[in-house]
Order: structure tokens, then C-alpha cells, then sequence
């Protein structure tokens, strides 16, 4: 889920702050004097208008959703050495269900936390516990050091030796003292970065394509009719687990502010003017903010983990164990990431990312396929 302009500051999709525009009036007075000498100077500081704040908001999203998917890459021949791709059936489709299965209960439970007041506390345990557990998978695959119990067993996926449970430990101490935005940002690259593969190691071509037309119109469905997606964000926001990608256009910005509310933002303020209540007008909000879900960037990843190591083609970037098809999808999914985030910037409210991200992804990837002289129906697993 990706959020738009509907915010009274309109900071993340190119509007500016106050300083930004004390910034540009000064300017546009010098601009004004130079006038009086040459059309040239005007032209001179015309040129020097600063960029907006939000591109830098906008940079750093980016930057995250790639980082996370090019790492997954770099971690799949590790992970799979491991033994720890979620399905052993990676031609079935009905690994599928049993994946969206898992997704909506865990979703249901905590948007029902969430609604009622209940087990919060649990529901940031565990979502720590599982970015610090699949951190330690992460640095065992990185480093060669420590180990995670295998597939086939019970504790699978688990640390099981000093290394790799304080790397857990360690990780779950400084999520949960200091959940800064960049210590979150970073742990979700990591610990996505090591679920891209274990997931797309589970899915053959046909599931892996299922799966992403399904999610996309899930995603959908979920922001724009039902809202839970939206409800689950600002839970997860007041929790602040690294679940979401969160990046400031100021560095004077910080989550760990007890005022900030991730989803909140002017709908707390007054219904007639949409401003904030004064006594909050310093609070910061998500008007300061990109933002975008985790799972925005491992759902697409799992198609390019599947594409280099499923399908027959040579491989262009060895390093990342990606062939023409995986990179066509990375590709293709930062195509559908501008795509976002032009809908982000021109369209008010909250956006599904996945329909945009997994158009782009499977387009680029169908095109890598085709590059690489694999059948499209060899692609699409028929």
C-alpha cells in the first residue's frame, strides 16, 4: 500500500514545506533583482529552484523496494542450500491457497488486535520475532556463520547455534528500544531480503503467476472497498514494526515522536477545516512521510528468485543468480514503481501498490523470457 496527496501539507508528493517555500520566495526576489541586469541571470536563477522535498521521499522508497528484491536475489542459491524454501511442491498451484490461507489469518488477527485493543503487545512480539529470526537467516546465508534449522523439521527456519540466536536476540533488543524509521527501513530490507527466497523458492512459474494477478486484486480490493489494509497499516504504525518502508522528506523527522500517527494524519483534526487540533499542530504526521509495505516488495520479488531458478535461461548477473527473465522482472518493477508513484502523486487517498508493481513485474519478466528465447507458456508454467 503506497499513500497520496490527501494531506493538508501535501509534504511527500512534491508540495513543500514552509521552509521550502520561505526558500523559494527568497528566491524568486533575487531572481526578481537580477532581472534589472540580464535576462540571462533570470534565467540563471530560475534554473536553481531546489527540488522538491518529496523526490528525496520518493528516492528512498525506491531505493528500499530495490535493495530488498537484489539482495533476495543474492541470497537465493544460500537459502536454497539451506534447505529452506517454504514449499517442497514448487509446481503446485495449490501452494498458492495454502500461502493466501496463511496471509489472511495472519491479517484477520491483527486487525482484530488492532480494532478491539487486544494482544497488541503479543502482535508486536511476534512481528519482531520474525524480523529478527529471518535476520539471522539472512546473516547465516551473508556470512557462513551460525546455523538455521533446515526444512523438514519442526524448527525450521529457526537459529539453532550461539551465532545465529544472538544475531536474533541482538536484533530484537535494538527493534524494540530504538524503532527509529532507518533502523526499520534497514531491518526490512534484511530480513525481506531473506523471505524473498524462501517464498519464491516454493513457487514454480504457474503458482508464482497465480499468485501475483490474485494478490494484485486482494491488494486492491482490500484498500479501496474493504479499508482493512488501511486499518492493518495504522496498527502497524503505532506499533512501529519494521512492516512498512517509511521515509521522511526532513531529517528532523522521527517515528519515535509519542504524537506521531502513521495513518492518522489530518482526518484527526477539525471535520470542517481539516486542520489539525492546536494543541497537536506541532505533532508530526504521515504528511511528512513515503511510505510503502513490505510486502509490496517481497510479493513481486518472489517472481524473480522463481525466474532464476526455475527457468532454463543463462545467467546474466551470476552474483545475483539472475537470468534475463529475474532481471526483466526487477526491471519491469520499478516500471510499475513509477507507475505508482505517479498515481501517488496526482490521485488523493491511498493506493494498492501491487496491481501497478505486478503489472510491471510480470511484463518485464514475460519480455526477459522472450529475450532469453523461453516459450512465453514455458514462462507462464503451461
Amino acid at each position: 500500500m503506497a499513500l497520496g496527496p490527501d494531506y493538508a501539507t501535501n509534504a511527500v508528493v512534491g508540495g513543500v514545506d514552509d521552509s521550502a517555500r520561505r526558500g523559494d520566495r527568497a528566491m524568486s526576489e533575487r531572481a526578481a533583482d537580477a532581472a534589472d541586469d540580464s535576462v540571462a541571470d533570470t534565467d540563471a536563477a530560475e534554473s536553481a529552484t531546489p527540488v522538491p522535498s518529496g523526490t528525496y521521499a520518493y528516492a528512498g522508497i525506491v531505493a528500499c523496494y530495490a535493495a530488498t528484491i537484489l539482495l533476495g536475489l543474492a541470497l537465493t542459491d544460500e537459502i536454497a542450500a539451506m534447505g529452506l524454501a517454504m514449499f517442497q511442491d514448487p509446481g503446485s498451484v495449490g501452494n498458492v491457497g495454502v500461502f493466501a490461507a496463511m496471509l489472511l489469518v495472519a491479517t484477520a488477527g491483527m486487525v482484530a488486535a488492532f480494532r478491539y485493543g487486544y494482544g497488541e503487545t503479543l502482535v508486536r512480539v511476534f512481528l519482531l520475532g520474525s524480523a529478527s529470526t529471518l535476520t539471522a537467516v539472512a546473516f547465516v546465508a551473508l556470512t557462513g556463520t551460525g546455523s538455521i534449522a533446515a526444512g523438514g523439521s519442526a524448527a525450521m527456519g529457526l537459529p539453532n547455534s550461539p551465532a545465529s540466536i544472538a544475531v536474533t536476540l541482538v536484533t530484537f533488543a535494538v527493534l524494540w528500544g530504538y524503532p527509529e524509521w532507518y533502523v526499520n527501513d534497514i531491518a526490512a530490507v534484511v530480513f525481506g531480503a531473506a523471505a524473498i527466497p524462501m517464498l519464491g523458492l516454493g513457487f514454480g512459474p504457474l503458482p508464482v503467476v497465480v499468485l501475483l494477478v490474485a494478490w494484485a486484486g486482494y491488494d486492491a480490493y482490500a484498500v479501496y472497498v474493504s479499508g482493512h489494509m488501511q486499518e492493518l497499516a495504522a496498527g502497524l504504525g503505532d506499533l512501529n514494526a519494521p512492516i512498512v518502508f517509511v521515509v521522511p522528506h526532513s531529517l528532523d523527522f522521527s517515528m519515535r515522536d509519542p504524537e506521531f500517527d502513521l495513518i492518522g494524519g489530518d482526518e484527526s483534526g477539525d471535520e470542517a477545516t481539516g486542520e489539525p487540533p492546536a494543541d497537536d499542530a506541532e505533532a508530526p504526521t504521515r504528511s511528512e512521510i513515503a511510505l510503502l509495505g513490505l510486502g509490496d516488495a517481497i510479493i513481486p520479488g518472489m517472481l524473480a528468485v522463481s525466474a532464476g531458478h526455475f527457468l532454463d535461461a543463462p545467467a546474466v548477473v551470476p552474483a545475483l543468480n539472475a537470468n534475463a527473465p529475474a532481471l526483466g522482472a526487477l526491471v519491469g518493477g520499478l516500471v510499475g514503481m513509477g507507475g505508482l508513484l505517479y498515481l501517488v502523486h496526482r490521485v488523493e487517498g491511498a493506493h494498492a501498490g501491487l496491481p501497478p508493481l505486478n503489472a510491471g513485474v510480470l511484463g518485464g519478466y514475460l519480455l526477459g523470457a522472450v529475450a532469453a528465447g523461453v516459450p512465453v507458456t514455458t514462462a507462464l508454467g503451461l
